[in-house]
C-alpha cells in the first residue's frame, strides 16, 4: 500500500466524505494487505477478518511453546468448543539449547497443523532474545540503550548481522507453514511502548519492522503471513502506542494488549484512530471481556486472546463459559449470530463518570465518583472544595432517536466536548456563563463515548452542564436514564 496516496486521501476526507466514489476507494485501500503478494489462504483470511467485522468477536487464548496444547483442550472441556485462534510462540526463554528449542518449535507447527486442519486460525508471537543472545527471558528483557538498538538495525554491524541470522532461524518454522498453506497472524516484536522488551521505547522501532518484513517477505518469501502490529494498552506504564506506529503498508491488524480488565474505551477509540478501519483486536488479556460491552461499545475488535494460564488464574469456570457460550462469540467453527439472537441490553443508565481535580489544570486528583448527569451551579463551594478547579467526565450517551442532534455545553470558564473520541466543542478560555454547542448524527439505541472536560478559574459562580435537542428530543439536560458510567 502507498502510505503517500492514503495521506492524501485522508487530507481530502471532509470535503468528499459524502463522496461514495471516495469512500469505497479509501476502503479498498485501507484493506490491501500489507505484503500485496501474499498467498490465497492468506488473502482469505483477512477478507473474513473484514466481513464479520462488527458481527462478533473471534474467541481466542494463547498456548506456550513447552506446551502448545494445553489451555485450549481445558476452554473445550469446560464449554464443549474450542475457541477460533490458537495463539503460538516462536521465542525460547528458557535456556533451551539449539536441539531443544527445534524440538520444542517442530511441536508447535505440529500443533498448528492439526489447529489449521479443524478450522481455526493461527495467530504467533515471537519474545526473541537480544540478538546472538541466549533464549532466556532476561535476554528478551535485556535493558538496551538507544545507542545499542541504533547498531541493531545499522545494516553491517555484528549487532545486525545476529538480528538477522536470529530471523533466519524463526523463518524455517514459518516456512513449513507456508508450504502447507496455513496462514498465520504473525505478531512480533508486541508491545513497543513500553519498555520491559530490549525493543521497548526506541524512536526508531519502525526500522527494526522494516527489516523483519523485508528478511520474511522478500529473502524468505514468506507470503502466508499477516502482520499484526500490536501495542501494550497506552496506560501509565507505557507511550501513547501511536508514536511507534509502523504505517498502514507494513501492518494488517492493529491490536492492544489489556490486562487487569482495563478495557478502556480510550483504548478502542485509539485503534480505530491510529488503524483508520484496519482491522483492529485485543492480542493479549488476562479477565475475559465482558461480551455485551464488547458487542455495544466496542463492536470493531475482531479477536482476543487470553494469555496462558491467565485463563484459569482471572477467570473463574463460569465467567469462561459465560464468556464462549455467548451468541456474539465466534468459537472455532461458527459463523456470526443473527443480532435477534443477542440477550437483550439490561445496562440501566447511572450517570457519567467524574475526575475532580484541584487547580484549573487537572493537577491534583481530589475526588472520583459517578454523578447522574451534568448540571451544576456551585454557589456555596464545590466538589474539590475550590472554585480553581478542572474536572473530566466520562462515560456513554444512548439517544432513544436516529436523527440529528444538537448537543450544547453552558459553562463558566473553559469547556471541551468529545463524541467517540472526536473533539466536536472546544471552548477553553476564561469567560462569563456561555453556552456552545455542536451538530452530531446519533443512533437510536447505540452507545457513543463522551468525554466533557472543564475548568473554572476562580469564577464562584461556577456553572457548567451538558445538554442535547433534537426534532424528536426537546432540549434537556442529558438525564441519567440516557447516561452510563462504564
Amino acid at each position: 500500500m502507498d502510505d503517500r496516496k492514503l495521506r492524501k486521501l485522508l487530507q481530502s476526507a471532509s470535503r468528499l466524505v459524502t463522496d461514495k466514489e471516495w469512500q469505497s476507494e479509501y476502503r479498498d485501500l485501507i484493506k490491501e494487505p500489507a505484503n500485496p503478494d501474499i498467498s490465497i489462504q492468506a488473502r482469505s483470511l483477512l477478507e473474513r477478518l473484514y466481513a464479520v467485522q462488527g458481527k462478533g468477536i473471534f474467541t481466542g487464548q494463547h498456548e506456550y511453546l513447552e506446551a502448545p496444547y494445553t489451555y485450549t483442550e481445558h476452554v473445550n472441556v469446560l464449554t464443549g468448543v474450542y475457541p477460533a485462534l490458537k495463539g503460538v510462540e516462536f521465542g525460547g526463554i528458557t535456556g533451551q539449547t539449539a536441539e531443544q528449542l527445534d524440538n520444542q518449535r517442530q511441536k508447535v507447527i505440529a500443533a498448528c497443523r492439526a489447529w489449521h486442519a479443524s478450522g481455526g486460525i493461527l495467530t504467533a508471537s515471537y519474545h526473541a532474545a537480544y540478538p546472538g543472545a541466549a533464549p532466556l527471558w532476561e535476554q528478551v528483557q535485556r535493558k538496551t540503550t538507544q545507542a545499542e538498538f541504533d547498531q541493531i538495525v545499522t545494516p553491517g554491524t555484528a549487532l545486525n548481522t545476529a538480528l538477522l541470522a536470529d530471523m533466519d532461524s524463526v523463518a524455517v518454522y514459518l516456512k513449513q507453514l507456508r508450504d502447507a498453506d496455513i496462514p498465520l497472524l504473525w505478531r512480533p516484536y508486541h508491545e513497543m511502548n513500553g519498555d520491559w522488551f530490549w525493543w521497548g521505547r526506541k524512536n526508531n522501532f519502525p526500522a527494526l519492522w522494516e527489516i523483519m518484513y523485508g528478511r520474511f517477505t522478500h529473502y524468505h518469501g514468506l507470503t502466508n503471513l499477516l502482520w499484526v502490529w500490536s501495542a501494550n494498552a497506552s496506560n501509565q506504564w507505557s507511550d501513547n502506542a501511536g508514536r511507534y506506529y509502523v504505517g498502514h503498508n507494513r501492518a494488517d491488524v492493529l491490536g492492544m494488549d489489556i490486562y487487569n480488565n482495563d478495557y478502556r474505551q480510550d483504548y478502542y477509540l485509539e485503534l480505530l484512530e491510529i488503524g483508520q478501519r484496519k482491522i483492529i483486536a485485543i492480542t493479549e488479556n488476562g479477565h475475559l471481556p465482558n461480551m455485551t460491552d464488547i458487542r455495544t461499545r466496542q463492536p470493531d475488535y475482531s479477536w482476543f486472546l487470553t494469555w496462558g494460564k491467565e485463563l484459569t488464574g482471572k477467570n473463574s469456570d463460569a465467567v469462561i463459559r459465560n464468556v464462549f457460550e455467548d451468541p456474539y462469540s465466534l468459537n472455532r467453527g461458527e459463523e456470526p449470530s443473527p443480532p435477534e439472537s443477542f440477550p437483550p441490553d439490561t445496562t440501566i443508565g447511572d450517570g457519567l463518570l467524574g475526575n475532580y481535580y484541584i487547580g484549573k489544570d487537572f493537577n491534583t486528583l481530589k475526588v472520583t465518583k459517578v454523578i447522574p448527569k451534568v448540571d451544576f451551579n456551585w454557589k456555596k463551594g464545590t466538589t474539590v472544595g475550590d472554585y480553581a478547579m478542572s474536572v473530566r467526565w466520562t462515560g456513554f450517551v444512548k439517544p432513544a432517536y436516529t436523527e440529528m442532534y444538537t448537543l450544547y455545553t453552558n459553562a463558566s470558564d473553559g469547556v471541551r466536548l468529545y463524541v467517540d473520541g472526536k473533539l466536536v466543542i472546544d471552548d477553553w478560555t476564561v469567560q462569563s456563563t456561555t453556552e456552545n454547542s455542536a451538530a452530531v448524527p446519533l443512533e437510536a439505541g447505540k452507545y457513543y463515548y463522551v468525554k466533557l472536560e472543564y475548568f473554572n478559574n476562580g469564577d464562584p459562580e461556577a456553572v457548567v452542564q451538558l445538554l442535547w435537542s433534537g426534532y424528536s428530543q426537546p432540549k434537556e439536560v442529558i438525564p441519567q436514564s440516557r447516561l452510563y458510567s462504564r
